[in-house]
């Protein structure tokens, strides 16, 4: 009897239990979980904040002193700012700084320090070209500014000025050379220079070949030895010994002086400009056959290189044709007009070459293996 009411007290109370609603207002149990997780993690990042302090933060600290550090590793923070680093993506992929410098090719470094004595002295020669053209601006009977000839008087301004500029040009060159490493923007320079003396070229050829070239429509007198063209200056002129202090006679002394000092112009042209460029360009031509060999499989490269050495075998051309005409007492106008002519197959073919090597020697960052391609240049 017990046991029937105990069991008929528990199906009661089951009874009871299901009909009982479940209060609106009970949450379920993840909900505190998620609440107490959320502000856990509010407490841990304030407890961060508070705790962290950047690196410029501790290098400002009174407690510490950049004086005292001896190894970058004790520098304060230096560990996240090395961890930040290596995060990092590289917009190109990191260079080989052997490549820039010459003595990890020992078997080039030679011939780029030829390159550096022809840089030099090829600056030079120009040094004394520009001396030479002021002058013949300035004193040289017959081109003299501004009135004894148009002509030659834009051809001596217009030469000068390219001289200057190839000056630069080769200096830039010889900083590149006679280096340690390979100079970008010496190179950049160089071409930029380059490229601007060899309008320079063009602006004195246009201004010279009207008179170099005209032979009164007398082309069979290309073919002569001698003629008038050849008559040469009238410094030879002779004045009797013992005449009287007359004007004339003063005239003819005063002609003679400066026949003279103009004499001793045209042969340091012929010595220090003329013999010695085409020298130079003899042993550039070399150099720049030796780099055509080994770069040609490259098309930009092998079109710098070739455009080089036309233009050197062209200025060969043209200082061998002035050094005939500047070292011979009698002068030539044939030789000059030949000049011309190879000065402007030089320019019109070195221009495009100076400014083709531009894109590699002065892009933002260089390949030191792309600009050795297409040395040496001038």
């Amino acid at each position: 009897m017990a046991e029937h009411m105990q069991l008929a007290t528990e199906e009661g109370q089951e009874m009871l239990l299901e009909e009982i609603p479940e209060s609106p207002s009970a949450k379920p149990r993840h909900w505190y979980l998620a609440g107490a997780g959320l502000a856990l993690l509010v407490v841990l990042g304030v407890a961060a904040k508070v705790v962290y302090r950047s690196p410029e933060t501790l290098l400002q600290s009174k407690n510490f002193d950049i004086n005292t550090v001896q190894e970058w590793e004790q520098i304060p923070g230096i560990d996240q700012v090395v961890e930040h680093a290596k995060t990092l993506e590289l917009k190109q992929p990191l260079r080989n700084l052997n490549d820039l410098f010459y003595e990890s090719q020992p078997e080039e470094l030679p011939w780029i320090r030829t390159e550096c004595v022809i840089d030099v002295v090829q600056g030079a020669a120009y040094l004394g070209q520009a001396v030479v053209f002021l002058y013949k601006a300035i004193k040289y009977d017959g081109i003299r500014c501004p009135d004894n000839s148009p002509a030659g008087c834009a051809a001596s301004i217009a030469g000068f000025i390219t001289s200057v500029t190839w000056i630069a040009s080769y200096l830039s060159f010889a900083a590149n050379a006679c280096g340690a490493a390979v100079n970008s923007g010496a190179l950049c320079a160089g071409d930029w220079t380059a490229l601007m003396a060899n309008f320079g070229e063009m602006a004195t050829v246009g201004a010279a070949v009207k008179e170099d070239c005209d032979f009164n429509k007398d082309w069979l007198a290309l073919l002569k030895i001698t003629g008038t063209d050849d008559a040469g200056p009238g410094w030879k002129t002779f004045v009797p010994a013992g005449a009287m202090p007359t004007v004339e006679t003063v005239q003819k002394v005063d002609a003679l002086r400066t026949a003279d000092r103009n004499r001793a112009f045209d042969l340091t042209q012929c010595v220090v400009a003329d013999v010695t460029n085409a020298a130079a360009y003899i042993v550039r031509a070399i150099l720049q056959i030796r780099s055509a060999a080994s770069a040609c499989p490259e098309p930009k490269a092998c079109a710098i290189n070739i455009m080089n050495i036309i233009s050197s075998f062209a200025w060969i051309s043209q200082f061998t044709s002035l050094a005939v005409s500047d070292c011979w007492d009698k002068g030539s106008q044939k030789a000059l007009c030949a000049a011309d002519i190879s000065d402007m197959v030089a320019a019109v073919t070195n221009g495009p070459a100076a400014g083709i090597a531009t894109t590699s020697d002065c892009a933002d960052m260089p390949d030191p293996l792309e600009e050795e391609k297409h040395l040496p240049m001038d």
